[in-house]
């Protein structure tokens, strides 16, 4: 008895979120033999249901990446909730697992225009910065016990490696400016006492130096990126570093 419940329940799940449940046309469309004697246009109704709201979630997140793909924007939401199952009702969650799928999908067809991966991984990234919970009992590695002068990438920002510097995009509130293409290292942070976010333009070298400090390290590891001094001035005057002193 427990057994066949379960199996009924994996039925229902795996009906939930297939393409029949929620895009299926006819209103008789086939329905797992496990399910038999629930009423298949309630099922269906509760699968667009949830699917509207994953969507939601997605769009609250990539507004910009959407508008920018207009015609194309239904067709690749549909592949995504088609190949991809959810797992998890958290915005981020389901964010992360478009951006990835969006990636992968580029991988073999080209993005048009070419900048939009660069603005799909901002938009990411800065609701990775909005979700960063504080906590302020973490010590790594127990800093007390290193020499001084040790610093780290504040936990509220993300740095990216974009081909095209699509800032002005964000800055202007407007898809329809077309990014410039050149090589910029953004880093995505929030502003200091608010959860307004941040697009910082950085030199690359400070960028490649931001990647590496993920736990607390000695200052000595920018000088592989340049001038040590200057480098600590400039994050530490965006709030892009934690120093130990």
């Amino acid at each position: 008895m427990a057994s066949r419940l379960l199996l009924r329940q994996i039925s229902l799940l795996r009906y939930l979120s297939s393409a029949a449940a929620m895009f299926g046309d006819q209103s008789k469309a086939p329905v797992d033999r496990a399910l038999r004697g629930i009423d298949p246009a309630a099922l269906r109704l509760q699968a667009r249901f949830a699917c509207n709201k994953r969507l939601e979630r997605i769009a609250a997140v990539f507004p910009r990446t959407l508008e920018i793909l207009a015609n194309d924007r239904t067709l690749i939401l549909r592949e995504f909730v088609e190949a991809i199952p959810p797992t998890s009702k958290s915005t981020l969650a389901n964010a992360r697992e478009f951006h990835a799928f969006l990636m992968l999908r580029w991988e073999y067809e080209a993005p048009r225009p070419l900048y939009l991966p660069d603005v799909a991984s901002c938009e990411l990234a800065m609701t990775e910065v909005r979700n960063v919970v504080k906590d302020h009992e973490r010590v790594t590695k127990d800093v007390s016990k290193r020499a001084g002068n040790c610093i780290k990438r504040r936990r509220s920002v993300v740095v990216l490696s974009c081909a095209f510097d699509v800032r002005p995009i964000f800055d202007s509130g407007s898809s329809n400016i077309v990014a410039p293409k050149r090589k910029t290292s953004i880093a995505v942070t929030l502003t200091a006492g608010s959860r307004e976010v941040r697009l910082v333009k950085v030199p690359t070298n400070a960028g490649d130096a931001l990647m590496l400090l993920d736990d607390w390290t000695h200052a000595r590891v920018l000088d592989a990126f340049g001038e040590r001094d200057y480098l600590l001035r400039l994050l530490a005057a965006q709030e892009l570093i934690e120093m130990q002193t």
